[in-house]
């Protein structure tokens, strides 16, 4: 059978749908290939969030944003290296809930699947996810827990499709991967909103003549001269 052809329109509907109520994982990815490797395939220092912070993070981007026969996903645009460094900039605010939500879906696997979530094999690992993508919070999840299971997911996706489709300079969207999967031309000269617009193209200076007095005709009648 011939792949769908993943079109603008197609995400831009998805993204559309996924921003209200449940999340739903089959919309935002193509769950096929859950079995991407453990380990990152560069080298990279992690900035804001320990190893298993970071692998465990990485494992959900590549689980929302998969690879497949229709393009690249969040393991080739680097959307870890984006969130992890994102969490000492422009998304600060959200790094105690990257600590705290991640320590509560691991509790959450160990309570519904006795094992945490990179332990998990492929089928666990989605039946871990499809467990928080619902309206409530399953009973599994950590009633203590400063946020609930559907926020966490949230997001983790949010920032996924953030770090997937903004500027390169970031971190995601790593040799514009992203930006070629939908068919974005580029950088916009006069930039976008923030995480988009930081390093974006700078517009180079106008430079205008040096100013000199009028000494045309009628002179005197411009500058009250008699």
């Amino acid at each position: 059978m011939k792949p769908k052809p993943f079109s603008r329109r197609s995400f831009l509907a998805n993204s559309a749908r996924a921003t209200g109520g449940v999340i739903t994982l089959g919309v935002l990815s193509r769950t096929r290939l859950l079995d991407a490797q453990e380990s990152l395939p560069f080298e990279y220092t992690w900035q804001n969030l320990d190893d298993l912070q970071g692998r465990t993070v990485d494992a959900l981007t590549r689980m929302i944003m998969p690879s497949d026969e229709n393009g690249p996903g969040a393991a080739e645009a680097r959307v870890i290296v984006y969130i992890d460094r994102a969490l000492g900039a422009h998304r600060a605010d959200y790094r105690e809930s990257y600590v705290s939500g991640l320590a509560a879906f691991d509790q959450y696997c160990l309570n519904a699947l006795e094992s945490t979530f990179l332990d998990l094999d492929a089928r666990g690992r989605r039946r871990a996810l499809m467990g928080i993508d619902r309206p409530r919070s399953p009973r599994t999840w950590p009633q203590d827990a400063p946020m609930g299971a559907r926020d966490f997911l949230r997001m983790v996706a949010t920032h996924t499709m953030e770090g997937m489709f903004s500027d390169p300079a970031y971190g995601g969207n790593y040799r514009e991967a992203g930006w070629k999967l939908i068919r974005f031309p580029g950088r916009a000269p006069f930039g976008y909103d923030p995480p988009f617009s930081e390093f974006d193209m700078t517009i180079p200076e106008i430079e205008y003549p040096d100013w000199k007095p009028y000494d045309g005709p009628m002179k005197s009648r411009i500058i009250g001269e008699e």
